[in-house]
C-alpha cells in the first residue's frame, strides 16, 4: 500500500489534491480505508511535518505540500525529510532523518520537469536538501511541493503540473530504478548539480546533506546516517567537491573506502 497525503491546512496541498482527485477519479479520505487498494489518498488534519500515520503494509508515502522561502521565488521541488543537526524546529527529532526513497524522488523530479515543459511554465524545478520532519515513520517519505508564497500555492497551473507528475510516476511503476541510488553531499540548499545528476538519469538521489549541515556537526555522522536510511541501500556518494568543507574531504574518502560506496565528485 502506498500513501498520497496532503494537509487540510495547506493551500498548496489542497490545490494539488484537487487536480489529482479529478485526474484519478478518487476523492481523498480522512483515514486509511484498508480495503486492499494499492493507493490510499488521504487528507491529514494538521501539519505534515508532524504526520504520524501508521498502518500495516505501508510501502511509502508521498506528501503534497507547500514550500516557503524568504525569496518568494516560484518553484516546484522534491525532497526527503530529516533533521541533520541538533534542532527540530519543524517536526521530527533532532539528528534524525526519515527513510529516503531515491527512486521515487528522482522519478518525480523528472516528471515535474516534463509537466512544466508540457504546460510551458516559466518556473524552476529543483531538488532540495534534506530538512524538517517527519523523521520517525517506519516507511520512506518524500515531499513534492509548490513554492514559495501564497500566490504560487494557489496557482491552478502549478497545482496541475504537480498532479500530472504524480499521476505519471505513482500510477505507472515508480519502483524501477533509472540510475544508481545515491546520497548527495555538499553545496547549498537548492543544488543545481544534484538536480542535473537526477535529470540526467545517471543517479537516483534521495537524501542530500548540504554544506551548512556539515558545518554544524563536526563529524561524518550526518552523511553516514543518511546512507543508512536509504531505501534499497546507497550505491554512490555524489559530492559537490567544491561545496564541502575541507575538513570533511578525507572523512568522505574514508567512508567511501570503508563501505565500498562509489565516490563521485561533481
Amino acid at each position: 500500500m502506498r500513501l498520497i497525503v496532503y494537509s487540510a491546512t495547506d493551500p498548496a496541498g489542497r490545490n494539488i489534491a484537487s487536480h489529482l482527485s479529478k485526474m484519478i477519479g478518487l476523492a481523498p479520505s480522512k483515514e486509511i480505508r484498508g480495503d486492499g487498494r494499492p493507493i490510499e489518498f488521504l487528507e491529514y488534519a494538521s501539519s505534515l511535518v508532524e504526520m504520524s500515520v501508521e498502518g500495516e503494509g505501508i510501502e511509502w508515502a508521498l506528501l503534497l505540500s507547500r514550500h516557503k522561502s524568504a525569496s518568494g521565488k516560484k518553484c516546484l521541488t522534491v525532497h526527503t525529510p530529516g533533521n541533520l543537526s541538533g534542532s527540530a524546529d519543524l517536526g521530527g527529532r533532532p539528528r534524525s532523518v526519515s527513510i529516503s526513497n531515491p527512486v521515487l524522488q528522482s522519478a518525480l523530479l523528472r516528471a515535474l520537469k516534463a509537466s512544466r515543459d508540457e504546460l510551458s511554465l516559466d518556473i524552476q524545478v529543483t531538488v532540495e536538501a534534506t530538512h524538517h520532519g517527519p523523521t520517525e515513520l517506519r516507511y520512506p517519505v518524500t515531499f513534492i511541493e509548490i513554492g514559495s508564497d501564497e500566490s504560487a500555492w494557489l496557482d491552478g497551473a502549478l497545482g496541475e503540473a504537480v498532479a500530472r507528475a504524480v499521476v505519471k510516476v505513482v500510477f505507472s511503476d515508480p519502483s524501477t530504478p533509472k540510475g544508481r541510488s545515491a546520497v548527495g553531499v555538499g553545496g547549498g540548499h537548492y543544488s543545481e548539480k544534484f538536480t542535473d545528476a537526477i535529470l540526467s538519469g545517471v543517479y537516483d538521489v534521495g537524501h542530500i546533506v548540504p554544506k551548512y549541515a556539515l558545518s554544524e556537526v563536526p563529524d561524518i555522522s550526518p552523511i553516514a546516517m543518511c546512507v543508512g536510511r536509504t531505501l534499497g541501500g546507497c550505491q554512490s556518494l555524489v559530492v559537490d567537491w567544491k561545496g564541502v568543507p575541507s575538513a570533511y574531504k578525507a572523512l568522505i574518502k574514508d567512508l567511501s573506502g570503508s563501505t565500498g560506496i562509489e565516490l563521485v565528485r561533481v
